[in-house]
């Protein structure tokens, strides 16, 4: 081929390649080794708002501060379907160093918008959170209380509920702390968004971290076919709730904080980083600073989800509450029970204030769960010392009713047998052979049942 057909034929491709990229359904952006933007196409220019004439030949890093794009030239690494925001709008985007004959010439960004090429994971995302039911059911009108230890709480989540900064709950088991959770999400301005809620307890770091994170398709042995999405992203916009966050393990404690401090996650298996909006409210029972000094707990970690820290106080510091906490049970599970047995419940009440409800909130649920069933069922005992002793040792209520119902059994057979004696006028061998048995089993039931 002639000098003339070779530099025409450059020519045609250079002008084929000007025109593929303008017709492109995706933006791409090259780079020289110098960082310089030696092209970019009409898709790119029209997302980025600018005109091509100014961004050509400039340094990359002068539009794009920080500019991922520069990274890979200098680790000549692919970086694949990454997330990020431009322009308040998430793009996904593939960068790659560009080589000739094993010299490195500059590095090229193919991009497209996130939603666009992502509509079916938002789809599912929004199927699985009509499926799941993400939401939060409580508001602060739901916490029952009169005590000024607990209103003060009460005050403090209520201001809390205005800011986006992460909050730490604090308190013993069963004060209610994801009561007071959903209730600042709900009083939030992230209300309408999802409300995801994790236990962190027992949960080993790669269960964690494909909770989390969620995972691509076939990304580990038993994976779920087409991948799972985390509860970061299910939780996208509203607010991600992890109970027992001390009993995270150490060894997913960086990735965990990592993902706190970029809100960015990488689904196990994946090379997609996926951007998130998501408010941290984290619970814990333990004291993490105690936790920190035993090695246990990442100090770092610690300052990133304890920005507000709400303490809520057990039930032994606030007993006035009591009264209300019983009435506000009865009241939703059956009113007319509580006005039956009104005065018996507020002596009930008054004789649990010597207790030291080591189970809080969640443990009187459970007694008055009991009572009520003991009052239904005619089984509560006659004294007040008994009551409390079937309310706090927790007198199984199943073999109590077995006790009754035999008792009732007992007193069935006792009718029958003096039905049979009084049909056969007294004799004792018709009334045995009226009821298949013999005179001295007759006798034995008689003598048990003190039948004369």
């Amino acid at each position: 081929m002639g000098k003339e057909n070779v530099r025409f034929s450059k020519e045609l491709n250079e002008g084929a390649l000007e025109i593929i990229l303008d017709f492109a359904h995706s933006g791409v952006l090259i780079i020289n080794c110098d960082r310089v933007i030696t092209n970019i196409n009409q898709w790119g220019c029209d997302f980025f708002g600018l005109r091509r004439e100014d961004m050509l030949y400039r340094d990359t890093t002068e539009i794009f501060p920080g500019s991922e794009l520069v990274k890979v030239l200098e680790t000549r690494e692919v970086q694949k379907n990454r997330v990020t925001v431009r322009n308040n709008k998430k793009i996904s985007i593939t960068r790659s160093p560009i080589f000739k004959n094993g010299r490195l010439l500059g590095a090229i960004a193919v991009f497209n918008e996130y939603n666009a090429m992502n509509a079916a994971e938002e789809t599912q995302i929004g199927s699985l959170l009509a499926e799941k039911g993400l939401v939060a059911k409580y508001h602060f009108s739901d916490i029952v209380y009169r005590s000024e230890a607990l209103g003060y709480s009460v005050s403090l989540a209520q201001s809390y509920a205005k800011t986006n900064s992460p909050i730490l709950i604090t308190g013993e088991s069963g004060t209610g702390k994801e009561l007071f959770a959903q209730s600042i999400h709900n009083a939030s301005d992230r209300k309408h968004k999802p409300f995801v809620a994790l236990n962190c307890a027992t949960l080993s770091e790669s269960i964690l971290e494909s909770e989390l994170f969620g995972y691509a398709d076939a990304s580990f042995t038993g994976a779920k076919k087409g991948g799972k999405v985390g509860l970061f992203q299910l939780a996208n916009g509203g607010t991600l709730f992890l109970d027992e966050i001390g009993e995270i393990p150490l060894s997913f404690q960086a990735k965990f904080l990592r993902a706190l401090q970029e809100m960015q996650v990488r689904p196990v298996g994946s090379d997609t980083i996926i951007p998130v909006d998501v408010r941290i409210i984290a619970a814990t029972n333990k004291n993490l600073m105690e936790e920190v000094e035993q090695g246990n707990f990442r100090l770092d970690l610690l300052y990133r989800i304890n920005v507000l820290t709400l303490p809520v106080p057990p039930l032994r510091e606030r007993k006035e509450d009591l009264e209300d906490l019983a009435w506000h049970y009865f009241n939703q599970k059956d009113p007319a029970v509580y006005q039956e047995h009104s005065k018996t419940i507020h002596q009930v009440v008054e004789g649990l204030k010597a207790y030291s409800f080591p189970g809080n909130v969640r443990e009187l649920d459970n007694m008055l769960q009991r009572l009520y069933l003991l009052l239904t069922e005619g089984l509560l005992a006659q004294t007040m010392p008994e009551i409390l002793a079937q309310l706090v040792e927790g007198m199984p209520l199943v073999e109590t009713m077995e006790k009754k119902k035999n008792l009732s059994l007992e007193e069935e057979e006792r009718e029958q047998l003096i039905a049979a004696l009084v049909e056969q006028k007294g004799s004792r061998k018709k009334t045995a052979d009226a009821l298949g048995i013999s005179t001295a089993t007759l006798w034995r039931k008689m003598k048990k049942f003190h039948i004369e």
